[in-house]
């Protein structure tokens, strides 16, 4: 719960994390929650991007290994099974973006209408 003794700016975003146990939401100062989300949405789009360019190498390299050894046919059926293996264990990366559901509201309003877990004045120092 939010703790009365602390000064909170007067108007508030509110941001959804996606827990395994359940939603958490976060205050942060009004106009930052945008700023946030994209962010994190570029934080996500440049890990897959990595993981696209590692499964690419892995499976060109499974191709030449089985061009190298006389095996093209295998090759290509062992990078085909590469790359499904990995679209199946494929996680959804949306829980990692949280979701903007309130702009520019009062924190009173925030907190009762919310179960704001933590307000951060400064969303992009770490220490708090």
């Amino acid at each position: 719960m939010a703790d009365e003794s602390v000064e909170y700016p007067e108007l508030v975003d509110v941001l959804r994390y996606e827990t395994t146990a359940g939603a958490s939401y976060r205050s942060v100062p009004a106009g930052e929650g945008k700023r946030i989300v994209a962010v994190h949405e570029d934080e996500v789009r440049k890990q897959l991007w990595v993981r696209r360019i590692v499964l690419g190498v892995v499976a060109a390299t499974v191709v030449a290994f089985g061009v190298l050894t006389g095996n093209a046919l295998l090759g290509t059926i062992g990078a085909g099974i590469v790359l499904v293996a990995a679209w199946q264990t494929d996680a959804d990366h949306s829980a990692a973006i949280p979701d903007l559901v309130d702009e520019r509201i009062r924190h009173e309003r925030a907190s009762s209408t919310y179960d704001i877990d933590t307000h951060t004045t400064d969303p992009w120092n770490d220490e708090e």
